[in-house]
């Protein structure tokens, strides 16, 4: 019997579940035929999902170094970051894998650790890091500096990689300029659709006057803005599913006389998503993108296109992006994340004007089912991981 190619995905910073390597790629790669693994660092015991054998590398810190860095919280993340890394390469000395697929950008390194004993290497790159990491520091020199470096580390470090995927489409041109891998494909984290999904108009209508969010709640998702606005519906339900990063900023939405209206999930299951989704009339996808490394907006945000398939209009952030994608589809209405008034006319349009939302969401599913989704990405993908594994 012909032995499977293997395909291992490694991170540290992404989770076990994570829905692009797991739910996407990995369970896609083991439908095709191939063994597919996934070594993380959570500690947590080791399982099978999808077919894709999910091993896991407990670190335990100590030491009179650990010691040492846990005076400075800065330099104890950079310890911790450093010695995951470690543990990682050691784990990997003897570990076999026809093809590995480094997914975060501290792993450059291990990435070339891993081609320098013979082995085929791709990158996923799903965020642009340079900008990412600029955007911490306070002054502008800093970070023009700060970006400076990391596009400099991002070229040299992909001269020995066998191809890179690019989860920004709209970004694709810029990021071309900035890596040296002769192999660079668009691959764009969009859903795996369901296609014998539908929803009538009567269906539509009866539902309950339900907002949803679901995902990370930080403070550049400005759940506060949007709670300003619901303080003047108090007919709408607010359908929060997620978790909070930042205390005070929990305390401070959690503190808004709107939350009584607010239904509030701490934390879901990824099985759990359409129930949310298909429970409300409308989804809220805005994010203050001035604080993010792709202020123009970006189409690396899966749940855009998961509300935009469950058929309901979306509230995106003005951007440029987003508002050639609202023009082209009609799929939703663009706000200015901190304008409470924005949040409140595009909710009180879709309240009062039944018939038209119903045909945003209508439009925002053809939308995905023709160009969105996961189906035309998993084409690229496979093609370029065949051509590299050969």
């Amino acid at each position: 019997m012909e032995q499977k190619q293997h395909i291992c995905f490694i991170s540290q910073n992404f989770p076990r579940r994570d829905s692009l390597i797991v739910y996407r790629q990995g369970k896609s790669l083991v439908e095709s035929g191939f063994k597919v693994s996934y070594i993380v660092c959570d500690g947590k015991p080791d399982e099978v999902r999808y077919g894709i054998e999910i091993k896991s590398i407990s670190v335990s810190y100590c030491g009179f170094w650990y010691k040492m860095a846990s005076i400075e919280p800065h330099i104890k993340r950079h310890y911790e970051r450093w010695f995951k890394i470690h543990k990682l390469k050691q784990y990997l000395i003897d570990y076999d894998a026809d093809l590995f697929q480094i997914n975060d950008f501290e792993h450059l390194d291990l990435g070339l650790f891993l081609k320098k004993r013979g082995d085929k290497v791709v990158y996923d790159l799903r965020e642009y890091y340079p900008v990412f990491y600029a955007k911490k520091r306070k002054w502008k020199f800093a970070q023009q500096l700060t970006k400076y470096y990391f596009e400099r580390r991002l070229k040299k470090k992909t001269e020995k990689y066998d191809a890179i995927f690019n989860c920004m489409p709209e970004m694709h041109d810029y990021i071309k300029e900035k890596v040296s891998c002769k192999i660079v494909e668009d691959v764009a984290n969009y859903p795996v659709v369901n296609r014998d999904f539908t929803l009538s108009y009567e269906e539509y209508a009866s539902r309950n006057k339900i907002i949803s969010y679901f995902g990370s709640i930080y403070n550049i998702s400005c759940q506060e803005v949007i709670l300003d606005a619901l303080e003047r519906i108090p007919e709408v339900t607010y359908l929060l599913a997620g978790v909070f990063y930042d205390k005070y900023y929990q305390e401070m939405v959690m503190n808004k006389p709107a939350w009584k209206n607010v239904k509030f999930i701490n934390g879901f299951a990824r099985e759990d998503l359409p129930d949310i989704i298909n429970s409300s009339i409308m989804g809220n996808v805005v994010k203050d993108f001035n604080q993010t490394e792709t202020p123009q907006g970006s189409f690396s945000i899966i749940k855009i296109f998961e509300t935009m398939e469950a058929a309901i209009p979306v509230i995106l952030a003005k951007v440029p992006l987003y508002e050639q994608l609202v023009e082209k589809y009609n799929c939703g209405i663009c706000v200015d994340p901190h304008n409470s008034n924005d949040f409140y006319d595009a909710i009180r349009f879709i309240l009062d004007n039944p018939k038209e939302a119903y045909e945003m969401g209508q439009n925002g599913r053809k939308a995905v089912l023709e160009e969105f989704s996961w189906d035309s990405e998993w084409k690229k993908y496979i093609g370029v991981i065949n051509k590299v594994i050969k």
